[in-house]
């Protein structure tokens, strides 16, 4: 039997997405987690449970688009070397890009500054 407007009808009807519980239900759901919230003793979670408590809570409480915010802001990839000195002056100042050339033994061989 192949996917066609018909079946696709049928698989409609079958689903339970997009069909909103009952007014009753809904309090009654409210009321069961309120009861099974205040019955956790907080104190004797450990770290990871009180971590795994916080992530399901604020998934249900913050607004979707809050949690799937992207950072587009590209890290500041350059950065700068200074040698002191013995008595806490600066020697040399070296300043260097990270970049695909980028290399750990060249770092104190960028552009020098005095």
């Amino acid at each position: 039997m192949g996917f066609n407007s018909e079946t696709a009808s049928e698989a409609g009807k079958i689903s339970k997405r997009g069909k909103s519980l009952s007014i009753d239900l809904r309090s009654d759901l409210k009321t069961l987690i309120t009861h099974i919230l205040q019955d956790i003793d907080y104190n004797t979670l450990s770290n990871t449970q009180k971590l795994k408590l916080l992530d399901i809570a604020l998934k249900h409480t913050l607004p979707k688009l809050s949690i799937e915010k992207h950072i587009n802001e590209e890290p500041t990839r350059e950065f700068q070397i200074n040698i002191i000195g013995d008595n806490g002056e600066v020697l040399e100042t070296h300043n260097n890009v990270l970049d695909e050339n980028f290399n750990f033994s060249n770092m104190a061989g960028g552009n020098s500054s005095k």
